[in-house]
C-alpha cells in the first residue's frame, strides 16, 4: 500500500488534521458565496411569481351555487368508487340524486372531497359525474360495462357512452 508518514515526521497527525481544516474552510469560504448568490436569484424569482400570482384573480363557484334541491335521494354508492363517507360528503353539500352529480363538475367534487378531509378512492372522481349520468339516464348495462372495464385498469373511452 502506501505510508501517511513516508518522512517519519512526528506531527504528521497534526499536519494531516491541518490540511484538512484548511481544505474545509475553504471549501466553506468558496460554496458559502455561491449558495448566497444563488438563495438571492431564487428569492428575487419567487418575488417576481409571487407579484404575477397576486395580480391573477381565481374565480371559484361557490358550491352552493352549483346544486338545486331535488326530492329524493339515489343510492351514490353505485357510482364507482363513491364509498359511504364520500356519500356522505355529497349529501352534506346538497347531491343527493344522480342527475346532481352528472351536473357537478369535476373540479368541484374535488374540492370539496379535499376540504373534508383525506379520503381513499379506488377511482379518480373525474369518473364520477359520467357514471352518475348513465345511472340518471337508466343506462345501467352501460354503466355496469364501463365499471367493469375500470375494475379490470382498462382505460376505456367512455366518451362516446356519454352522448
Amino acid at each position: 500500500m502506501f505510508d501517511l508518514n513516508p518522512y517519519h515526521l512526528q506531527n504528521a497527525s497534526l499536519l494531516h488534521f491541518l490540511m484538512l481544516q484548511g481544505t474545509a474552510l475553504l471549501g466553506y469560504l468558496i460554496f458559502s458565496r455561491y449558495y448566497e448568490q444563488r438563495l438571492r436569484d431564487l428569492m428575487t424569482t419567487r418575488r417576481l411569481l409571487q407579484a404575477e400570482s397576486d395580480v391573477i384573480q381565481i374565480i371559484e363557484p361557490e358550491v352552493e351555487e352549483v346544486f338545486v334541491v331535488t326530492p329524493g335521494s339515489d343510492d351514490l354508492k353505485e357510482i364507482a368508487g363513491v364509498n359511504a363517507k364520500a356519500e356522505a360528503i355529497l349529501n352534506g353539500i346538497g347531491i343527493f340524486r344522480f342527475e346532481q352529480l352528472a351536473q357537478t363538475p369535476v373540479t368541484t367534487v374535488r374540492r370539496v372531497l379535499a376540504e373534508h378531509g383525506p379520503l381513499l378512492f379506488t377511482y379518480d372522481p373525474v369518473t364520477w359525474p359520467g357514471q352518475a349520468g348513465l345511472a340518471a339516464d337508466g343506462r345501467w348495462d352501460e354503466l355496469r360495462s364501463w365499471q367493469e372495464q375500470m375494475r379490470r385498469g382498462n382505460n376505456l373511452d367512455y366518451t362516446h357512452l356519454l352522448s
